[in-house]
């Protein structure tokens, strides 16, 4: 694939204090039919595990597996509180997206730390009140993660649209690219394409120091990524917007992340 121009391209070896992603990582992504998948919600500086999430039923709208078989819900089944939040045997072929929606969750930061964390997530839409001390805000999270069963041909269920609020569809299948290939995501806000947005991918395998990239949107909110490593790999952005309810809080935002694996072929 083609290097995009919209492309900005930069990798790193440290993260920030103030980013705070929630991610799916899969004890194996790629997996067979019958094997057992163990997902694992992750709370995380980039790849630096802060804490696990169980199962919380009364924090999550939506929690599913697209499969060769349809949409499976996994939340009805889901014990609370349980740790790694699924664990299943594989009874499927080919890919397998799982989602899920977290409810609203709250928080209150100084405005010097609000200005931070604005820049350390690329938020660049978004002015503060200086006469206020503080900023109030809700957020909810839209999380993604794709698994690969037996492969099968013509599979598309890697650019499933699910109706996230925020959402990062992959235009290419990552299980069929390898080390050095590019791939290309779309991302949404609110069913409509999210232009000249930063985007943040991020790759951790073995022993070795985690890295990312930034690149931005363009009109059609399209940005691609260097599939440099193999390993764990995740794609991921933060939006905001003034709160619809100014009485409840000042600002709205959304976190949305989509994790993949990548293995060197042979």
């Amino acid at each position: 694939m083609k290097k995009k121009a919209t492309l900005l391209f930069a990798v790193f070896l440290a993260t920030s204090i103030f980013a705070h992603e929630y991610i799916l990582i899969a004890y194996n992504f790629i997996v067979k039919e019958g094997d057992k998948l163990e997902l694992h919600l992750f709370v995380a500086d980039g790849f630096n595990v802060q804490i696990e999430r169980p199962v919380q039923k009364s924090l999550t709208r939506r929690f599913e597996l697209i499969s060769e078989k349809g949409k499976t819900d996994l939340l009805t089944n889901a014990k609370e509180g349980a740790l790694p939040i699924l664990e299943m045997d594989v009874d499927f072929k080919g890919l397998g997206l799982i989602h899920m929606e977290r409810d609203y969750s709250r928080i209150t930061l100084p405005n010097d730390e609000f200005i931070t964390y604005l820049q350390v997530d690329n938020i660049e839409n978004i002015s503060i009140d200086q006469t206020k001390k503080e900023q109030s805000e809700r957020y909810s999270r839209y999380i993604k993660a794709l698994i690969q069963s037996n492969p099968k041909k013509n599979d598309e269920i890697y650019k499933t649209v699910v109706g996230h609020n925020f959402e990062i569809i992959l235009l290419q299948n990552p299980y069929e690219l390898g080390i050095g290939d590019w791939i290309q995501a779309q991302v949404f806000f609110m069913g409509k394409p999210l232009k000249n947005k930063v985007i943040t991918a991020r790759n951790r395998t073995g022993n070795e120091s985690a890295t990312f990239q930034y690149a931005r949107t363009d009109e059609n909110g399209i940005c691609s990524f260097k599939l440099e490593r193999e390993g764990d790999w995740f794609v991921h952005a933060t939006h905001m917007i003034p709160s619809p309810d100014q009485n409840d809080t000042d600002w709205e935002s959304f976190w949305t992340s989509y994790s993949f694996g990548l293995a060197e072929k042979d």
